[in-house]
């Protein structure tokens, strides 16, 4: 099967699964941009919120690609689906658009500049020789990992700030108190 319609009857399927499993959802096909990657994705969010799963398709072709049978891995993915929209962290999607609460979730991270340049042209940033710092909205910690947004210019717009204050306020939030 060649990719594009991989595409498509992986987005039916894990919709197909999702359903007997119990779940309404939508889905959409998006094109991921992450820090050092970018990739075909779909987004799958249950009827009625505003929080889904993102799915690398991708990941998924190359595993069928490499001899994993088709059936398997739609299964394996809407499992990973399933599983994710049942552990969605409680947290109010409002509070997503109020500075004054998020300053107190932001962390920086260090990227390389030369591998992310076309994704800094719409992250705030600074520079420091070949490595660039951006920041990172934390809301979710656990064994499974952290549940992070990038502060992207849009973003930082909607919250009314400068890259300047973004860095001031995470450095000062990351210096120990006492």
């Amino acid at each position: 099967m060649i990719y594009e319609e991989f595409k498509e009857n992986f987005k039916g399927g894990i919709k197909e699964v999702l359903a007997d499993k119990g779940f309404d959802v939508t889905i959409r096909e998006n094109r991921t941009e992450k820090l050092n990657e970018s990739f075909d994705s779909i987004s799958v969010t249950p009827e009625g919120s505003h929080i889904g799963v993102n799915l690398n398709m991708e990941s998924a072709y190359e595993a069928y690609e490499n001899g994993i049978p088709y059936e398997d891995v739609v299964v394996k993915a809407a499992e990973s689906v399933a599983s994710n929209l049942e552990n969605v962290p409680d947290f109010d999607i409002v509070s997503l658009t109020d500075y004054s609460i998020m300053k107190e979730k932001l962390s920086m991270e260090v990227v390389s500049a030369e591998r992310n340049a076309e994704m800094l042209e719409n992250v705030p940033h600074k520079q420091m020789e070949d490595m660039a710092v951006v920041y990172r909205l934390i809301l979710d910690e656990n064994n499974s990992g952290k549940g992070t947004i990038l502060v992207t210019n849009s973003l930082m717009e909607q919250f009314g700030v400068t890259p300047e204050q973004l860095h001031e306020d995470v450095v000062f939030s990351e210096l120990p108190t006492g």
